[in-house]
C-alpha cells in the first residue's frame, strides 16, 4: 500500500506507514483486483481453505457480487476505517452508515438487492406489531400513532441498517458459492445470478410481500381497523 504523504510503499494490511507513520485508511481508493478466472479461482480457493479475510479475497468477491456500485459506493461505507474483509463480525465493518436509498424505497430498495427473506421477515414482524398495536392502543391511540410507528421502524432498518444488512446478506451469499464449487466459471456465474440488482424481483416481490401483509391484517385486526 503506497502512502500518500511520503510515498513509501507498505505491506497491504498496513494500516499505519514504516516512514512517516501516517494512518492508511484510506483503504477505499484501492482497486479491487479484476473479476477473471484465474483470480476468482484463487479467491475461491482461500475462503475454502478458511482465510476469508484476506482483502483481496473480499474485494475480488464483493465486487463480483455487488457489481458496480461497489466500488463507487459500497466498499467505502463497509471499509471506510477497516480492511476489506468477509468476516461480518461486527467489529470489523462499518455498521454505523447510512443508507439514502433505503431510508426512501424501504422494503423496494431490500427487494431490488435481491434480500427477499430480510424484507418479508421484517414485514412480517412490522405487521405483527403493527396488529398488537392496535388491540394495546385501541382505535384512538392507533390512529395517531400507528403509522408513525410503522414508518419508523423501516427508516431505522432500512436506512440506518440497511448497509450492514447487505454487506451481511452478501458475505453468507458468497460463502453459499465458494463452498458448492471452486469452478471459477461457476463462481462468477453464480455471483452476478445471486448478486447485482432486480427490478423486476424489487416489484413483484414486494407486491406479493405485501399482499401478505394485507391478508394477515384483514384476518387478524380488529373490526374498527377496517369500519374507520
Amino acid at each position: 500500500m503506497l502512502c500518500t504523504n511520503c510515498g513509501q510503499e507498505n505491506s497491504k494490511n498496513a494500516l499505519v506507514c514504516s516512514n512517516c507513520d501516517q494512518r492508511l485508511t484510506n483503504v477505499q481508493a484501492q482497486t479491487p483486483p479484476p473479476l477473471t478466472p484465474v483470480n476468482i479461482a484463487k479467491e475461491a480457493q482461500k475462503v475454502q481453505h478458511g482465510s476469508p479475510s484476506d482483502s483481496d479475497t473480499a474485494d475480488t468477491l464483493l465486487a463480483g457480487f455487488v457489481g458496480e456500485k461497489y466500488d463507487s459506493y459500497y466498499r467505502n461505507k463497509w471499509f471506510e476505517t477497516h480492511i476489506p474483509t468477509l468476516d461480518n463480525d461486527k467489529t470489523k465493518v462499518n455498521i454505523q452508515s447510512f443508507n439514502l436509498a433505503g431510508f426512501f424505497l424501504g422494503m423496494l430498495w431490500l427487494c431490488y438487492r435481491k434480500m427477499y427473506i430480510a424484507a418479508a421477515l421484517i414485514m412480517l414482524a412490522i405487521t405483527v406489531i403493527d396488529l398488537i398495536m392496535m388491540y394495546v392502543l385501541g382505535m384512538e391511540r392507533y390512529t395517531m400513532l400507528g403509522q408513525f410507528t410503522f414508518m419508523f421502524v423501516w427508516i431505522v432498518v432500512t436506512g440506518i441498517l440497511g448497509n450492514y444488512l447487505y454487506f451481511d446478506h452478501s458475505v453468507r451469499q458468497i460463502k453459499k458459492i465458494t463452498s458448492a464449487t471452486s469452478d471459477p466459471n461457476m463462481i462468477r456465474e453464480q455471483l452476478a445470478k445471486k448478486g447485482g440488482t432486480s427490478w423486476a424481483g424489487a416489484i413483484g416481490v414486494s407486491i406479493v410481500i405485501i399482499s401478505l401483509s394485507v391478508v394477515l391484517t384483514y384476518f387478524f385486526a380488529p373490526e374498527w381497523y377496517w369500519i374507520e
